[in-house]
């Protein structure tokens, strides 16, 4: 009987004389592999890490924009919860934003905007008052500005409605 040998198929004993599949030569990266992927991964750290830094003043500008909001918000619904007129004012000297009851001027909340990493500071003062239907006693604009020469604009307006632009 003679063996039926199929010619695109290697014999089972060439396969363990091919030069090269011994065991000991598979022993994982090569150092130069490594230090090409260490090289690349090094160049794509240092791309990505200056671009987000970038965008760091950016992020804080957006934090005290919506820190603001929430304040106005906040005066806004505890004026009509408590029946009774709260004030949010916005310190320009001190670069604070406040939210007090009117008639015993209690603190119920405060945000300093020299506290955040990147420099900020209120463009002009503003003060209103939120009566118990939500209603602000005076429309206006709050803007912040940062070192980076960013701005953003907290709009009050006088439904007590708040916007930002």
């Amino acid at each position: 009987m003679t063996a039926h040998t199929d010619p695109a198929l290697p014999a089972v004993s060439q396969l363990s004389v091919r030069k090269g599949l011994h065991p000991g030569d598979c022993s994982g990266f090569s150092l130069v592999e490594a230090l090409v992927v260490l090289a690349i991964v090094t160049v794509l750290t240092a791309v990505s890490g200056t671009t987000l830094l970038g965008l760091l003043p950016e992020a804080s500008m957006n934090r005290a924009t919506r820190t603001i909001v929430s304040m106005c918000r906040h005066a806004r619904f505890e004026a009509i919860k408590r029946n009774e007129q709260i004030r949010l004012q916005c310190d320009k000297g001190q670069n604070t934003c406040e939210v007090r009851i009117k008639k015993d001027n209690s603190l119920l909340r405060r945000f300093n905007l020299t506290e955040l990493k990147h420099q900020h500071f209120l463009e002009r003062s503003y003060t209103t008052h939120f009566n118990d239907r939500g209603r602000a006693s005076m429309a206006g604009t709050i803007t912040i500005h940062n070192s980076a020469g960013l701005s953003r604009s907290v709009i009050v307006r006088p439904s007590g409605s708040v916007v930002t632009e």
